[in-house]
């Protein structure tokens, strides 16, 4: 199995890599990235025998690994974030004259989102994440998630409402 992994690396190693970077690369660090590299080929050899012999296969099941564990390190990263409270630089960079109360209301506002993003389940949690935060189109977000374009506009316009509904009972909308 050593030898199997060996080559994988070798052989998809920056494809793998090249997603991760692509999905979570504005926000997650270096260590990160790294780290849901190395998830990425973990898990394949969790299942050796379930990869495949073709190398048409092999790229495709890999990708969507790397796909999947990219979104998340994305949902493990916000939530550090969002539990943290922000960055130092953030901290610092409040002013007297700034607005505290707007702030923190935005502060959680964004968490209040994020969680209700998450509440959806999958794939519909998915779909708002590749079509809010990656700027997918619903073309590509079905391709992704093996839904039609119709399903994705449907399942999307749905989410929307259940977000919306959840943010007004918060008190965040009207």
């Amino acid at each position: 199995m050593a030898d199997k992994l060996e080559i994988l690396v070798e052989s998809f190693g920056a494809y793998v890599k090249a997603i991760i970077v692509n999905k979570i690369g504005g926000i997650a660090s270096r260590e990160d990235i790294e780290d849901c590299v190395s998830d990425v080929f973990y898990e394949l050899c969790k299942a050796p025998d379930l990869i495949p012999d073709s190398e048409n296969e092999k790229k495709y099941l890999i990708g969507t690994i790397a796909k999947r564990r990219a979104v998340d390190y994305f949902r493990r990263i916000t939530h550090r974030e969002n539990n943290y409270g922000g960055s130092d630089e953030e901290l610092s960079s409040v002013s007297d004259n700034a607005d505290v109360e707007d702030i923190t209301h935005k502060k959680a506002l964004n968490s209040a989102l994020w969680n209700a993003v998450q509440s959806l389940g999958e794939p519909d949690s998915s779909i708002i994440v590749y079509r809010y935060f990656y700027r997918r189109k619903a073309r590509e977000i079905g391709k992704i998630l093996n839904l039609t374009t119709a399903a994705v506009h449907k399942r999307s316009q749905r989410a929307e409402k259940k977000i919306r509904d959840i943010l007004i009972n918060q008190g965040f909308a009207e």
